[in-house]
């Protein structure tokens, strides 16, 4: 935690305690104790101008108590710093940069409005730039919280609201019972009165003190993060942070010899670290009991939370894939059951379904465009490694190697792939084409400097979702495409390309925010995305067993009647 207010009293008073008492350190918060944010967010509203009295804070208690905050964030095992910035020149440091490796190493960052003076410009700079960085990703920061004396914190949010939307942020806003809230995809800012202010009622709406404050923003950072997924995932990430001494051991110095020793001999030193370091980290999520967290019993209490909230009627497809409503009281029977029979659910009137089998039931828990949505991006996270659309900061542009999937245009002239990928979505897509790299790893790397190598590729074919596909990408300009690997043999084509630079490997270039690769033909590709390896090789795995295939020169009846065919 970081807080950044010009108010703050970080010395203790005196006779204060030096920390939490034992009975007040509370226990791990689970992420899915608090309440779900409705989906699509409720727009707030000012229904009321009747003024809520409280009592004013003194002249000599404007001081933010950062003792009195730093023991209740202990409470929860937590770290609190302070920026406490004194003047005009200290103030603009905080949107200059100075403080960036400092707020994006923070998992929360709490603001104070008005900094020297100022009526929110400071903070409202600073929470652009945040936002704004790379790729529009916070790095490790996920909320934002704006903690103020100022009366009106609907215009603070409103504020805060324009200046993100003019920016491009697709924002929704939300208000959960006593807090302000503005949601977007990556972060959370949420806006928070101090206690001890005169404001406008706001329905719900309770101050929160000093003492208060740790557990609303830990409330807010889960509500941030709610889910069977990713709860999950912020769990697993407390145990890797809880377990990094365990992980550091098994990685001793020790070891630096024989890793040496593989580099050397191999060239392959950077791949085989990344991957011992993957595996490690899966064997101690494994013995830590991260999955223990996605059992029945909690997949059944989100359940209940959706279902009860109304917002949608549960459904299935059926076989003419018809949507037909499902009674939410045989879902949650459904979900008690030790082992599931899809065929006991009830339609609305009670009466069976009559479908046994289908691909999906994600409508069960969402509306039926939410639920392709969901199952759509399942589908990609669990295809590809990575892809342009996955949100990763590339510090190092991709190879080119097994289970890379191109763009091939083949209506632009080689070497004149036009740079703006919307000009090139308005061109023909049916000259448009689809290569899967089918290059083994160790053939797409520990290459000459100058050796121009052949890299095997297969066009992938295009469908409509509902046939026969393997993968879903999206591609540069976010278009879904259902991608079928059924290339035959004869179809796989050869096509060049040299190392870049001394690495030894063929690596992208950047151009217009796009990776690609330029043949030694000079034809340029676009990368879209790299497929996990084990999905690869289930497509080289098909090739290579057409190629194997054997034809005989036999008798008709033979090969007919022997049913060898």
């Amino acid at each position: 935690m970081v807080v950044v207010d010009d108010q703050v009293a970080i010395e203790p008073a005196e006779g204060s305690d030096n920390g939490p008492a034992p009975e007040d350190v509370v226990e791990d918060f689970d992420p899915l104790s608090v309440e779900p944010e409705p989906e699509g967010g409720l727009a707030g509203k000012q229904s009321s101008t009747e003024i809520h009295r409280a009592e004013e804070r003194s002249a000599g208690n404007e001081d933010l108590d950062g003792a009195v905050l730093s023991e209740a964030f202990a409470g929860y095992g937590l770290v609190c710093g302070y920026v406490r910035p004194k003047n005009g020149d200290q103030r603009n440091a905080l949107v200059e940069g100075s403080y960036d490796r400092l707020f994006m190493r923070s998992d929360v960052l709490v603001l104070d409005w008005t900094l020297n003076g100022d009526t929110g410009q400071t903070t409202s700079q600073l929470v652009s730039r945040l936002v704004h960085t790379k790729q529009g990703k916070l790095g490790r920061l996920r909320l934002i919280c704006i903690y103020t004396n100022d009366p009106d914190l609907y215009g603070v949010r409103d504020t805060l609201q324009r200046k993100l939307k003019d920016e491009g942020h697709e924002l929704e806003v939300s208000e959960n019972g006593d807090g302000l809230g503005i949601v977007a995809r990556d972060f959370r800012i949420s806006v928070l009165g101090k206690s001890g202010v005169s404001r406008p009622a706001i329905p719900g709406f309770s101050a929160v003190s000093e003492a208060e404050l740790p557990e609303r923003i830990v409330r807010e950072f889960a509500q941030a993060s709610h889910g069977i997924l990713p709860g999950f995932a912020l769990k697993s990430l407390s145990l890797l942070r809880d377990n990094a001494p365990t992980l550091l051991q098994r990685f001793q110095s020790d070891l630096d010899p024989a890793f040496v020793s593989h580099d050397l001999l191999t060239g392959e030193g950077r791949r085989f670290a990344i991957q011992l370091i993957a595996r490690e980290i899966q064997s101690l999520l494994e013995s830590t009991g991260a999955g223990d967290m996605i059992s029945r019993k909690r997949i059944e209490s989100w359940a209940k939370d959706r279902l009860a909230s109304g917002e949608f009627v549960p459904q299935v497809q059926g076989k003419k894939r018809a949507l037909k409503d499902v009674s939410p009281d045989s879902v949650l029977e459904l979900l008690a059951q030790e082992k599931v029979k899809i065929d006991t659910l009830r339609d609305s009137r009670g009466g069976q379904l009559g479908v046994s089998k289908m691909a999906t039931v994600a409508s069960l828990f969402t509306t039926a465009d939410r639920a392709r949505a969901s199952e759509e991006e399942l589908g990609r996270l669990s295809c590809f490694a990575r892809d342009l659309h996955s949100g990763y900061t590339f510090e190092r542009e991709p190879t080119l190697q097994l289970g890379t999937i191109l763009i091939r245009d083949a209506g632009t002239s080689v070497g004149e792939l036009a740079p703006d990928p919307l000009r090139e979505s308005e061109q023909d897509e049916s000259k448009r084409e689809f290569l899967l790299c089918l290059q083994p790893l160790c053939d797409s790397e520990r290459l000459e400097s100058d050796e121009r190598r052949g890299f095997p590729m297969i066009p992938l074919s295009e469908v409509e979702l509902g046939k026969e596909f393997h993968f879903l990408a999206l591609d540069h300009c976010k278009e879904k495409r259902a991608l079928a690997g059924t290339a035959k043999p004869h179809e796989m084509i050869i096509i060049p390309f040299r190392p870049t630079g001394s690495e030894g490997v063929v690596r992208a270039v950047k151009r217009d925010d796009i990776p690609r690769f330029t043949s030694d033909d000079g034809e340029e590709f676009l990368w879209i995305g790299e497929l996990r390896p084990e999905h690869a090789l289930r497509v080289s795995h098909e090739l290579g067993r057409l190629i194997s295939r054997v034809g005989l020169d036999e008798s008709e009846w033979l090969r007919n009647d022997g049913l060898n065919r």
